[in-house]
Parts: C-alpha cells; sequence; structure tokens
C-alpha cells in the first residue's frame, strides 16, 4: 500500500470525520470496477508497435530503436477511429524487445509505449495495452514464452508485466488496461499457474489497474471457461476471441489449416458446396504444391469443405456459443459487462490470395457484433489495419474504415 502523508491532528477529529477519511481513504485505493471503465465499442492496433524488426541473420537483436517508424501516422488514424464510434483501441505491443532491451534502450523503450498511450488518449479513446507475442523472433515466440511458470523467460515476462503495470497505473485508471498475455498457445490447465502468477504479481504492483486475462487454449472460448479463479475481482475482463468456423474466417490464410479454402460462404448453406470445392481446387491447383502434394491438398479441403456444410454454421451457432459465455458468467458471479470478445474477424479478399466475399464477411462481422451487444459483451473487432488480409481499412494505403465493415460494426459512416 502507498504511504499517504497526511497533515492532520487525528486527536482534533470527531467519529464523523474519521469514518468520512476512512472512505475517502479506500475509495482512493478500490480498484476501478471494470464495468466502469471506458470500454465498449473497440478495435485492435497492430502496426503501431506489434512487429519489432529483427536484424539480419546471424544477429539475433531487434532492431534498435523498435517501432521507429511504425506509427508516423498514428495521430491521423487515431480521429479516424474516433470518429466512426469506437471507444477503445486494443494496443498490440511485441514484448520481444521490452524482454531484450537493458538500460537506457528500454527506458527509452517505455517511454515510447507511454507516449503512445498518451496519444491514444488524448483522442478521447481509451486503451488496452495487449503484449501480443509475434513470430518474427524464435526466442520470444508464445510457445518460448509459457513453458512453465519457473523457467527464465517467463519470469523475465513477468518482471516485463509488473513494470509496465506501474507505469500504466499512474495514467488516467477509467481509460487505461494491461493485458497479461494474447492467445496463450498452451492448455489451460498449463496456463493457469502462468496467469495465477503473472495476475499476482501485477496486481501487487498496481492493485487498481483494470487487468484484461485471456485464457489457454489461444484464447478461446474454452479457455475462458477456466478463469473462474478471477471471478471475483472487479477489476479484471475476462476475455475469449471468436473466429469461428475457421474454414470461413480464415479461408487462403497461409498459416493455418484453411490455407486452400476458398470462396467459402457464411452462412454455410448460403451457396452450394461445389463452388467452394471448384474455388479451392482451382488455388490448389496454381500453387508451387508438387502434383502429390496438390492431390493431398485437394482431398483435405474437400473434407473440411463437407465438414463445414454439415455443421449448418449460421448465427444461431453463435448465439449458442455467446449463451455458453453467458452462462458460465453467470454461474460464477461475474457481471457480463466483465465480459470481452477481445477479437473478431474475418480475413477480406483485398490484396491477398483468397478471402471471404466482402458481403459474406460483412454479415458475419454484422451477426458476432450484434450478439455480443445482445448479450452485454465488450468487443473489440480485429484489426485496423495491416495482419495478413483481417484489416478493416479500404485497403493499406488508406486510413479510412471501410464502408461496408464500419456499417456491420453498427458505427457512423464518417
Amino acid at each position: 500500500m502507498r504511504r499517504l502523508i497526511v497533515n492532520l491532528t487525528v486527536s482534533r477529529l470527531s467519529a464523523r470525520s474519521l469514518a468520512g477519511f476512512a472512505l475517502g481513504v479506500l475509495l482512493a485505493l478500490a480498484p476501478v470496477r471494470a464495468e466502469e471503465a471506458n470500454l465498449r465499442r473497440g478495435i485492435g492496433v497492430a502496426h503501431a508497435m506489434a512487429w519489432a524488426a529483427v536484424e539480419p541473420g546471424p544477429s539475433r537483436s531487434f532492431v534498435s530503436p523498435p517501432f521507429a517508424d511504425s506509427a508516423r501516422n498514428l495521430g491521423a488514424e487515431l480521429k479516424v477511429l474516433r470518429r466512426a464510434g469506437f471507444d477503445f483501441i486494443r494496443l498490440a505491443v511485441d514484448p520481444g524487445p521490452f524482454l531484450q532491451f537493458q538500460g537506457s534502450r528500454r527506458d527509452r523503450l517505455d517511454d515510447l509505449l507511454i507516449d503512445r498511450v498518451k496519444l491514444i488518449l488524448s483522442s478521447g479513446l481509451s486503451v488496452i495495452v495487449d503484449f501480443h507475442p509475434s513470430d518474427l523472433h524464435p526466442d520470444y515466440l508464445a510457445e518460448a514464452l509459457t513453458r512453465g511458470v519457473d523457467t527464465p523467460l517467463f519470469q523475465s515476462y513477468v518482471r516485463m508485466m509488473v513494470r509496465t503495470a506501474g507505469l500504466l497505473e499512474q495514467l488516467q485508471p477509467r481509460n487505461v488496461a494491461l493485458e497479461i498475455m494474447n492467445e496463450p498457445p498452451v492448455a489451460p490447465a498449463r496456463w493457469q499457474p502462468m496467469l495465477e502468477a503473472a495476475y499476482k504479481a501485477v496486481r501487487e504492483r498496481a492493485p487498481r489497474l483494470t487487468l484484461v486475462l485471456d485464457g489457454g487454449d489461444e484464447g478461446g472460448i474454452h479457455g475462458l471457461l477456466a478463469l473462474g479463479a478471477f471471478a471475483k475481482d472487479p477489476a479484471a475482463l475476462l476475455s475469449f476471441h471468436y473466429y469461428d468456423p475457421y474454414q470461413f474466417t480464415h479461408q487462403g490464410a497461409p498459416w493455418v489449416d484453411a490455407r486452400y479454402l476458398a470462396d467459402v460462404p457464411y452462412p454455410a448453406s448460403a451457396r452450394p458446396l461445389q463452388q467452394s470445392l471448384d474455388a479451392s481446387a482451382a488455388m490448389i491447383s496454381a500453387s508451387d504444391l508438387s502434383p502429390s502434394e496438390k492431390s493431398r491438398a485437394k482431398v483435405d479441403a474437400r473434407q473440411r469443405l463437407e465438414d463445414y456444410r454439415r455443421s449448418a454454421f449460421d448465427r444461431g451457432t453463435i448465439a449458442q456459443s455467446f449463451d455458453r459465455v453467458a452462462q458460465w458468467a453467470k454461474d460464477h458471479g461475474v457481471a457480463l459487462s466483465r465480459i470481452i470478445l477481445g477479437e473478431l474477424g474475418v480475413r477480406g479478399q483485398g490484396e491477398h490470395i483468397g478471402g471471404a466475399r466482402s458481403a459474406d464477411r460483412a454479415r458475419w462481422i454484422r451477426d458476432v457484433r450484434e450478439e455480443a451487444e445482445a448479450h452485454d459483451f465488450i468487443w473489440a473487432a480485429w484489426v485496423y489495419r495491416g495482419s495478413g488480409g483481417f484489416a478493416l481499412v479500404r485497403d493499406e494505403a488508406s486510413a479510412e474504415l471501410d464502408p461496408a465493415m464500419t456499417q456491420a460494426l453498427g458505427l457512423s459512416r464518417q
């Protein structure tokens, strides 16, 4: 507890004055209730601090200074987002440089982060600082960071979180939150002791700061359902990400199992299955795979597309998933306004190979957003720009949002 210096003589205070003073102290030190935080409709911003460049091999050092030119137009972009109707930014931050840099270089990195947080606040937006491991440096992958509570790297990660929490708590408490780790890649049972250790250390340093807690299993609903230990903290938001069904949301994405799927509709029965089969086969035929690999890829794509078709996935499926989250919250005494749908998004066509049709993409985003609001969840769309086809801007040369996406999110048309 902070030391309080009070220039009062207790003997001269009445019992009523003492009681009032004590209440004032307790309120000053009490955490901000998460549902009182200015967070309802958000968007992820990844291009500013999420991908720190690495020097050419064999060096294993991050380029210094990191993020130097990544946010050249951030002030103007924030005005666009505020004007559209978002009220908070989920600022994705690569933890790698914060773990690698020492001394004055680390101090300057902290200053950079706080300056960008202050810029967001000055734009009339709240901010979640989301430590978001990237895949650009092998030493700081999410898998490397989550190998156990007693590993040196995780202990360094906890120290980083504590240091950052102390800096953030000095800012506006109702407008700032800290997310301990984006999408932990391990099973909930393995992640739980690590999350508890990080949470305890951060809470001791920053008792009033709003915290966002992701569950294991890459932050999905299954991971959220393991977060009951944090139900009683009024300043904790409990997070899940939603990208179901992956055959639709991630179609054509080269880093997942849907890499060879194309023209996948939403809902599942919106168009004939043969259209998706033909488009996927054409994508595979045009790839650099060997003939045998192409044959196997076509068999795999057919199976995934047929599984999706049989699922009959539609808005009702989304509602059922969110009902499950809401029932869990009720069972654990968690206000629904403390549940945050931390990411929702669909890979669009744009300049990338594959991706969903614009009308299908907008319909899925609208349905998920409306179901989140119907359940009183906070939500944050993924992502403003960049990130492999998930961007919500018109195109990468523009700061303006795609009007179809703005409408799907129930926001202003600017």
